[in-house]
């Protein structure tokens, strides 16, 4: 394989990325670049987030030329006019989990107060 950036797969996401997939998520190159595709397919943009948190969260890590995508635990960053993926890195803990912890907390006091 050359080293030239243009050829195959290559020309879709960027050898960065791969090698932040490879670093952060632990995947190889064919099951990264399965992953960023899926993604772009699947992922969630602060227009589809329905918690504010969530929303102001990918927001922050968008651009006018880059948006944020979370999918599988990851936010991946794609450039708005190709959708190439640039980087990807773990989203937070809380990212995703306020109804659960919101509900939680509910129970929590409707127990305590009909204890």
């Amino acid at each position: 394989m050359s080293n030239d950036y243009r050829c195959g797969w290559l020309e879709k996401d960027t050898r960065h990325s791969i090698n932040r997939a490879k670093e952060r998520a632990g995947l190889n190159e064919k099951r990264a670049i399965k992953m960023m595709s899926l993604a772009r397919k699947r992922g969630i943009t602060s227009e589809n987030c329905t918690w504010s948190i969530d929303r102001k969260f990918l927001e922050s890590r968008s651009n006018q030329d880059q948006v944020a995508v979370a999918y599988n635990g990851y936010c991946y960053i794609l450039d708005r006019l190709t959708m190439n993926c640039l980087t990807l890195y773990r989203l937070p803990k809380h990212f995703g989990k306020k109804k659960k912890v919101m509900y939680q907390n509910r129970y929590d006091l409707y127990e305590e107060m009909y204890a």
